[in-house]
């Protein structure tokens, strides 16, 4: 079973992947941000907040059923680099890093400075990457 969707979605589909791996082993994430800070400021201070954001909770998950998992499934997360698109390239980055960390093998796909956050592109991402991953 796959989780995907775009902007705020791909927060939710990455999130449900990573805490659900034995459900999902697929995941496409458009234009996500992973981060929980985003969403809630200064109220991260609660532990339910920090176990909901992704590029905090993937560097101390260590327990190998999990990466294991992980390292099995099938993930894409793709971020444009143009406009409206800023926010979410922190968290976009920071997870790259600890995947390469985790050696959890994933698509980090950047497209162009001309691709916004926007409709328009994430029509032309989803049949892109099902296409390479399923066809």
């Amino acid at each position: 079973m796959m989780t995907t969707a775009c902007s705020m979605g791909a927060y939710h589909a990455l999130n449900f992947f990573l805490q659900h791996p034995d459900v999902f082993t697929k995941v496409i994430a458009l234009s996500g941000v992973y981060d929980a800070r985003f969403f809630v400021g200064d109220y991260y201070n609660d532990d339910a907040i920090y176990q909901n954001s992704p590029v905090d909770y993937i560097w101390n998950q260590n327990d190998g059923w999990f990466i294991d998992r992980y390292r099995q499934a099938e993930i894409v997360l793709c971020t444009g680099l143009g406009a409206w698109e800023q926010d979410g390239l922190p968290s976009f980055y920071k997870l790259k890093e600890a995947f390469d960390q985790k050696q959890i093998p994933a698509w980090f796909a950047e497209w162009g400075h001309d691709v916004a956050h926007d409709w328009e592109w994430w029509r032309k991402q989803m049949p892109y990457f099902l296409g390479n991953l399923y066809l």
